[in-house]
């Protein structure tokens, strides 16, 4: 076969010959192509594009797609298709063809009404997808859809068809919420109590979604039966309450809300002390609020909890002990001899800074002169102190602690005027405490020779 100068042909007819065993040459303005040796077959075939596999893996907005039914049934927003790409082409460095997947999707009682979305960047196992808007789509209708995949010079076969159906609207009327431990009217206890989901006999509906407000967020739970109902037990803080519901179709759709507004009265204990010290015992007394509690639980974060038994009238006394610093919890819950509980919580700031005391020099005031001397002793609040780090104004020195955790250091100033002490504590582990701050003035001197009267 000879091509004639000035004529044009595709590189893919090219590539076909060179598959059959013919040769290329060009000479004399025109190419002309010859028989190749057998052996050279293998060889010329490694350029040959095929078409890319058929998609597989398809998925519906993430999840598995539906080829029969149930179909899957989508809500009133965008829709995601994707599907796994595959190509047999690869070059001599491992790289696969760029692919694009063509996704259509049509109703089924209307193939002409189809509509293609592409995804451009997939290779051979790459999970490629396309996005149809919320806008393309009508309610209540089913839709079939399927994609294939195209390098640039092949298109490969289409997949097998998925459906799904779309549902956009929720049931037409709100639920109805009813609760005999939460009337609407009056004040009740802050305990766990039971409020009943009716979906007033609304055909599609089949759950429900519900939401406490100021509490941990939405919940869903399904109805007895279609248009049924459901009982779930919540427990509301203290103060106004106001429970949002929901009635849920088959896809998600919601209906118009519900709100139930009601009131709970606290029933925590009350807790009377306060905690300043680490490791001194403080007394705590507790008070309850609700009838027949026999004995409290309580604990600081971290450590063990203890119990103590109530009283007749149902008080107590609490003796807590922190062993180490910062903002420390206590939790103190009370407890019916139903087991019935209620929990208040209280927080504390404990400084691990140390305490300091001086002789001579007071804080905040003018006091002492430079050359005398006053002794300063530094007392730990944090457990197991062995030294501390301490600076008047810039100079910083160490001193190690006695066996009590105290240590004592005298300085003697050289000028008059305004001085910072500063400590800080370290305990067996290296661990800093936070720092204290002692600031006094050092007095000017007394004149060295005063004038006396009758000198002159």
């Amino acid at each position: 076969m000879t091509l004639i100068p000035g004529t044009t042909t595709s590189a893919r007819p090219v590539r076909a010959l060179l598959a059959m065993g013919l040769s290329v040459a060009v000479a004399a303005g025109a190419l002309t192509l010859t028989a190749a040796p057998a052996a050279a077959d293998e060889a010329l075939s490694v350029g040959d594009n095929q078409p890319p596999g058929v998609p597989t893996e398809l998925q519906t907005s993430g999840e598995p797609c539906a080829t029969a039914e149930p179909y899957q049934l989508w809500q009133n927003d965008d829709l995601a298709l994707s599907a796994v790409l595959h190509d047999p082409d690869v070059d001599e460095n491992g790289v696969t063809d760029r692919l694009t997947a063509t996704f259509a999707l049509w109703p089924v009682d209307e193939p002409t009404a189809r509509i293609e979305r592409f995804g451009y960047n997939g290779r051979e196992g790459d999970r490629e997808s396309g996005l149809f808007e919320r806008e393309t789509l009508t309610h209540d209708r089913l839709y079939a859809w399927q994609v294939r995949a195209a390098d640039s010079e092949a298109t490969g076969e289409w997949s097998g068809l998925c459906y799904l159906r779309t549902d956009f609207q929720g049931p037409e009327v709100a639920p109805v919420v009813t609760s005999t431990d939460f009337p609407v009217e009056g004040w009740h206890p802050a305990l766990p109590g039971r409020f009943t989901f009716d979906a007033a006999a609304t055909p599609d509906a089949v759950g429900f979604r519900y939401e406490l407000l100021g509490e941990d967020g939405v919940h869903a739970v399904s109805a007895d039966q279609p248009g049924g109902s459901v009982t779930v037990t919540l427990r509301p803080d203290a103060g106004p309450n106001t429970l949002v519901v929901w009635s849920l179709d088959a896809a998600g759709n919601r209906s118009p809300e519900a709100r139930y507004e009601f009131r709970a009265s606290d029933v925590a204990p009350i807790i009377t002390g306060r905690l300043t010290e680490i490791g001194v015992p403080t007394t705590f007394t507790v008070q309850p609020q609700m009838t027949g509690v026999v004995r409290y639980r309580f604990h600081l974060d971290g450590d063990p909890e203890q119990t103590v038994e109530a009283a007749a009238d149902g008080t107590a006394t609490l003796t807590v002990t922190a062993t180490r610093g910062g903002n420390r919890t206590l939790s103190v819950t009370s407890v019916t001899a139903d087991g019935v509980t209620a929990t208040t919580t209280s927080t504390f700031a404990l400084s691990t800074a140390p305490k300091i005391a001086a002789t001579v020099y007071r804080q905040g005031a003018t006091s002492g002169a430079p050359g005398v001397p006053g002794v300063f002793t530094f007392t730990p609040r944090q457990p197991d102190v062995v030294s501390y780090r301490y600076s008047f104004n810039t100079a910083t020195s160490t001193v190690a602690a006695a066996a009590d955790g105290t240590a004592s250091v005298t300085w003697t100033p050289t000028k008059a005027g305004l001085t910072m002490l500063t400590v800080w504590s370290i305990d067996r582990n290296g661990t800093q405490s936070g720092s204290t701050s002692f600031i006094f003035f050092v007095g000017n001197p007394p004149p060295s020779n005063p004038v006396q009267a009758g000198d002159q």
